[in-house]
């Protein structure tokens, strides 16, 4: 068949939602694309010829945009740019677009000239990794770990939280002690003897009924409080927050274990060691000839110093003193990570024995030198022999640990009281043995060790910005989920069947706009190679998903399941059926319509 003569008088085609009209002659030059890129960003192509090299380009204060583009534009709604919300999933009204009522002004004006120049703000709701980069990928090199957290990482965090949640079916302990259940016990030992405390102390977590979280509980066995001022030291503890302190929550006492026991109440971190079980457990003297021999890396040991003093700062200048600077009271809760544990007991049970606050702080730092010492030789009784372990110490360390350790485990003596006037110059001495002294020698691995946990905040950051958007697609999956496969009668009949679907009316969820989920669910989950095979692409999943959730222009082909019907929308207007279908679930939820 010829073509008319006529149809060189025809006007030039105009695509639907172009916005500019279909250029006669066919430019080849490498120009953006403006399916993909906004026009206003750009020159005209009379203002890039008119440019000379060495001039400044100067954009127009507002530029201008074509009545039939800006009509085209205005066709949609735009939720990131309107403040409309959408209808969640409990039924309440939710903003889309969180910064629509948020400008800057300079000077008295808007930072953005003419907001109509844009359009579409930044997508934030797209994946983007921040922090340190440690891998030269390229930009299309990526792989599932990707966009979610690290797999060590989550499987840590996974072990902590089944370790909370561990419960004990056949259990023989007490239902209920005080405001606490389910009780479980954490000593890995059913031996009583000697503890730090001068009672048996044990040890359990235990769910709060007022405000459901787990905590740890301390038992301290046979105790009988005869002085009610000895109980109400734990409201001074109470006040007491510092990183590397296991916090004390409360103190009280009952015969719920058919006995007098004393309970403080602490915070509970799960699949914590003690400095005892980890360094000098059995497993550790079971291999003396191999892994226990291994000495601590210098600054590893530095780490412990300033994270120690730093609790013992807190702790005495709150006018208290920690009493448990001891391996078998010192946390290890994660990577040389470092508590203060049982922390309370001892104003309690020995409240009626007590010494000056300043004798019990002097003790603090000699037992940090102490713990410090048989972590740097590996023998927890090394302090007994004070000369060879220093010793010891030199032949591994510098001369700068060794002398701090010096310090800490051989304060100077008090002074013989005299009848002189003046006091003598070895007082002076005693003034200067404190954890305000020891951290101002050592202020360089203070700022090493704050240094290292900066680094460490980037990193768990960076990884956090991994899982950031999970939420967000859950949420678009759970309403997809609730729409697709829904029958007629479950929703409010405003929808009937069209002759472009030829769906049957029983099938809600299968007429009108709706129909293009079901074919989007199948694009999104069910591609399959040209051999038939399935296609497992987390990035096709994900970046299909955060289109729609945007409702970006971008043209996708919709094939239906019998290959007979052929779409190609825009995930707009997917969107745009989408939120209309969950608008009617919604309404219909709302005014008991429809089954819930």
């Amino acid at each position: 068949m010829g073509i008319s003569p006529k149809a060189a008088a025809a006007a030039a085609f105009t695509p639907r939602g172009s916005g500019s009209v279909t250029p006669a002659v066919i430019s080849h030059s490498k120009e953006p694309s403006g399916d993909f890129v906004p026009q206003q960003v750009f020159a005209t192509q009379q203002q890039f010829n008119e440019f000379v090299p060495g001039q400044t380009f100067v954009p127009q204060q507002q530029m201008e945009v074509q009545p039939q583009m800006q009509t085209t534009m205005n066709a949609f709604s735009d939720p990131f740019l309107t403040q409309t919300g959408i209808t969640s999933l409990d039924g309440t009204q939710q903003q889309i677009n969180p910064y629509a009522q948020q400008t800057s002004a300079i000077g008295g004006q808007q930072f953005y000239q003419d907001t109509n120049s844009f359009k579409h703000p930044l997508n934030y709701h797209l994946y983007s990794s921040i922090g340190p980069k440690r891998e030269n990928l390229m930009a299309y090199q990526r792989s599932t770990s990707d966009f979610f957290i690290p797999d060590n990482l989550r499987e840590d965090l996974q072990r902590k939280a089944e370790a909370t949640l561990q419960t004990f079916a056949n259990s023989t302990l007490p239902q209920n002690v005080e405001y606490f259940h389910s009780l479980v016990a954490l000593d890995t030992g059913n031996q009583k003897g000697p503890t730090t405390f001068g009672y048996p102390s044990w040890v359990y977590k235990a769910v709060s009924s007022r405000d459901g979280h787990t905590y740890a509980l301390r038992r301290i066995e046979g105790f009988r409080l005869t002085n009610e001022a000895a109980i109400r030291t734990v409201q001074t503890w109470k006040r007491i927050s510092s990183s590397s302190l296991v916090q004390v929550h409360d103190a009280f006492t009952g015969r719920w274990f058919n006995d007098s026991s004393l309970i403080i109440v602490t915070d509970y971190h799960p699949m914590a060691q003690t400095v005892n079980d980890k360094f000098f457990g059995a497993s550790r003297q079971a291999g003396n000839n191999r892994g226990a021999q291994q000495i601590t890396p210098e600054n590893e040991l530095w780490s412990y110093v300033v994270q120690i003093a730093s609790a013992l700062k807190s702790i005495h200048e709150g006018g208290l003193a920690a009493q448990t600077v001891i391996p078998t009271k010192v946390l290890v809760t994660s990577k040389n990570r470092f508590r203060l544990n049982g922390c309370g007991v001892m104003d309690i049970v020995q409240h009626e024995q007590r010494k000056t606050t300043t004798e019990y702080q002097r003790t603090d730092l000699e037992d940090l030198g102490k713990l410090i010492l048989s972590l740097a030789t590996r023998n927890q009784t090394a302090h007994h022999n004070i000369p060879k372990a220093l010793e010891q110490v030199s032949r591994s360390y510098t001369e700068r640990l060794r002398a701090c350790i010096a310090w800490l485990i051989t304060p100077p003596t008090p002074p013989t009281p005299t009848s002189g006037t003046e006091p003598p110059q070895e007082t002076v001495h005693m003034a200067d043995y404190n954890v305000n002294t020891l951290l101002n020698n050592i202020a360089d691995k203070v700022i090493s060790t704050l240094d290292s946990t900066l680094h460490a905040e980037d990193d768990l950051t960076s990884n956090l910005m991994h899982e950031l958007e999970n939420g967000r697609l859950v949420r678009l999956l759970t309403k997809l989920n609730i729409i697709l496969e829904r029958p007629e009668s479950s929703t409010a009949p405003s929808a009937t069947p069209t002759a472009s679907t030829n769906q049957p009316s029983s099938a809600w969820s299968e007429t009108g706009e709706r129909y293009y989920l079901k074919l989007f669910r199948d694009y999104v989950f069910h591609q399959v190679d040209h051999e038939g095979r399935p296609v497992l692409d987390l990035g096709h999943v994900v970046a299909c998903l955060n289109k729609l959730d945007a409702g970006v222009d971008e043209r996708l082909r919709l094939v239906s399941r019998d290959e007979q019907s052929v779409f190609v929308v825009t995930y707009r207007e997917v969107k745009r059926g989408f939120e209309g279908a969950w608008g009617e679930i919604s309404k219909a939820s709302a005014s008991g319509g429809g089954r819930r």
